[in-house]
């Protein structure tokens, strides 16, 4: 055997045994998220409301801003609509250079407040602190520009109350979602440290009143696409990664986290592009006998990325970041002392989200020259893909039987456009996404940092006109 053929034949080895594992271990992870939720499901009831309490904690809602002059003001009167009570929201203009403080201080009649100079965590200047005449619990903060993670250290170091919850800018939170998320920490209030929200997609669906009134699933491949992706990484894997507390992330998009411990442990990190997932990792490295864990029930929709260009710009800068916090966590790898972080969590993350893009682009690979040398059976490489199709179908029609069992948000139509795009991405989306994770992976190694970019924000915020004939939803 030539070496190019035992070469071949030890790769297609590998990635067969990395498949095998793959479909395996998901679909495990999605048949325990849809038992954990229809056990949810039985004790609560069908339309289970959180209950009113005595006391609650007070949260404090943190969301930081930079260059969203159109719809800046929405998101901050939708955060403000919270059914939760005491509530405060701090907004964190990071340098922005539109009118992102005007359209705020316009909207909300603010005025100055003394800054200040001892804060817990230390951030770029800041350069004025302002309270809303029109809504007191309203507060704005500018400072200079030092990034995402920067900006939120500033709204900890503002922060009043006792629960932080941080959220994007571009976020709609449901009216009960903050309550939702508290009574994850009431559940076990001696343990729980961070919750994690469920992050559903804006984009195609109807609002009014800064609340989404009827989720939709948009059209559109590259959209539709990330729904089903979102659908399967937080229902099918994040609900069952909490049952076991290997929970690795909490979404920047809208998270939960106890005010002390956030200052106590630094804020949020400056040395990786995903602190978001670091902190979570934080949590269970230096307090292993505490939970960081998914509320699904809790709400916030984001707008995604609607081309290429910037979807790709997101998911390498997204791997760079599972990179970075690899690095900087790497001694729980295998150590029983931080339980399913240690022995599950990490272990699956290096297999399949590490190595799984450079196998499945190994394997596009071998393909094209196995074709270009006439090497290859066409009956196998036609088993190969309809072998492929089902597994991800059985992993698409799992999460959306969770979505079906636990929310019934969708209704059938948008179901079946999202089952028929899932048919598809096998061919253009999970060879795109496995090379961009692939590039990621070499700037990574080569000390390369990808830029944040920028992806185009206001459309999917836009209020629609309630039309009479509109379908009832689901």
């Amino acid at each position: 055997m030539k070496l190019y053929e035992q070469v071949f034949w030890f790769t297609s080895f590998a990635i067969f045994v990395f498949f095998v594992a793959y479909t395996l271990t998901t679909l495990a992870l999605i048949a325990w998220s849809l038992y954990e939720i229809g056990m949810v499901k039985i004790e609560k009831g069908e339309l289970f409301t959180p209950p009113e309490r005595r006391r609650r904690p007070g949260v404090t809602v943190v969301a930081p801003a930079f260059n969203m002059q159109p719809i800046i003001v929405e998101c901050a009167r939708s955060f403000l609509l919270s059914d939760y009570d005491p509530l405060e929201v701090v907004i964190v203009d990071d340098g922005s250079t539109d009118g992102t403080f005007e359209a705020l201080e316009e909207w909300f009649d603010l005025v100055p407040l003394p800054v200040g100079d001892r804060f817990a965590i230390e951030t770029a200047p800041i350069v004025g602190i302002s309270v809303s005449r029109r809504d007191p619990r309203l507060r704005v903060v500018r400072k200079e520009n030092g990034g995402r993670s920067d900006a939120l250290n500033a709204g900890v170091d503002i922060a009043g109350q006792e629960l932080l919850a941080m959220v994007d800018g571009d976020t709609l939170l449901d009216r009960d979602a903050l309550k939702r998320a508290v009574e994850a920490f009431a559940a076990d209030p001696d343990n729980v440290v961070a919750v994690g929200g469920t992050i559903r997609i804006a984009n195609g669906v109807l609002i009014a009143d800064q609340q989404v009134t009827e989720p939709r699933v948009p059209v559109t491949g590259i959209e539709a696409t990330q729904v089903i992706e979102y659908l399967r990484g937080f229902l099918g894997g994040r609900v069952a990664w909490s049952a076991m507390n290997g929970l690795l992330i909490i979404s920047g998009a809208f998270g939960m986290f106890r005010r002390d411990l956030l200052r106590e442990t630094g804020g949020l990190s400056k040395e990786t592009l995903g602190e978001d997932m670091e902190l979570a990792m934080r949590f269970h490295h230096q307090l292993p006998e505490k939970r960081v864990v998914f509320a699904a029930d809790a709400t916030a929709w984001t707008e995604i990325p609607t081309g290429l260009g910037p979807l790709r710009g997101q998911r390498v800068r997204w791997h760079v970041g599972l990179f970075d916090n690899l690095r900087l966590h790497r001694k729980m790898i295998l150590r029983r002392r931080f339980g399913a972080v240690g022995l599950a969590s990490l272990p699956y993350t290096l297999a399949f989200e590490v190595a799984g893009p450079l196998l499945q682009v190994a394997g596009y690979a071998i393909l094209v020259v196995l074709i270009l040398l006439h090497r290859v059976s066409w009956w196998y490489v036609a088993a190969f893909f309809v072998i492929t199709l089902l597994v991800g179908q059985l992993q698409t029609a799992g999460a959306l039987v969770i979505e079906e069992t636990g929310f019934r948000r969708y209704r059938t139509r948008d179901l079946t456009l999202l089952g028929l795009w899932s048919l598809a991405e096998l061919f253009w989306y999970r060879p795109i996404t496995a090379w961009w994770r692939t590039w990621a992976t070499f700037l990574w190694l080569t000390g390369r940092r990808p830029g944040w970019g920028t992806i185009p924000r206001g459309a999917a915020f836009e209020e629609q006109p309630e039309v009479a004939s509109a379908p009832l939803p689901r």
